[in-house]
């Protein structure tokens, strides 16, 4: 994923917030997101709903300050499920005892999709529907 590597480097000049390399944001910024994907794949449950953002359609997206990583799940078998956030915290948690009870139980394989830098209130729909895609052509790749 070159994104991926050149925020590493601290140069992915695709970012509108972008200085000159290296760019220390950008390194401290993906140490993070690996941190909130590492929560994930460790406990199933980010370690706060500041994290993550349900966007669309089972798709969900790590987030660190500006920057954003779309994610999906899938047992990787092929097929998908979409799951999105959970609204109502009865259906999930009677009892009242989970703190998490708004982030639903994922299958086992987390992908990765795409990456931008958020500039407005809403991601923007092109990165979703590019997430949308990759995903397809992805679970389509397992069968």
């Amino acid at each position: 994923m070159a994104f991926w590597d050149r925020m590493q480097r601290g140069d992915w000049s695709d970012d509108p917030y972008f200085t000159q390399p290296p760019d220390e944001d950008q390194i401290h910024n993906i140490a993070k997101l690996l941190a909130k994907i590492e929560q994930i794949g460790e406990y199933g449950v980010p370690d706060s709903n500041t994290d993550i953002n349900s966007l669309r359609e089972g798709i969900w997206e790590f987030k660190h300050h500006h920057h954003r990583l779309a994610y999906f799940d899938t047992p990787g078998n092929g097929t998908f499920e979409p799951k999105g956030k959970i609204q109502d915290r009865a259906d999930v948690d009677p009892d009242g005892r989970d703190d998490y009870w708004w982030y639903p139980h994922l299958d086992p394989v987390l992908r990765l999709t795409n990456a931008w830098s958020k500039q407005g209130q809403l991601a923007p729909p092109e990165e979703i529907d590019k997430a949308l895609t990759i995903r397809e052509e992805d679970v389509q790749h397992d069968r």
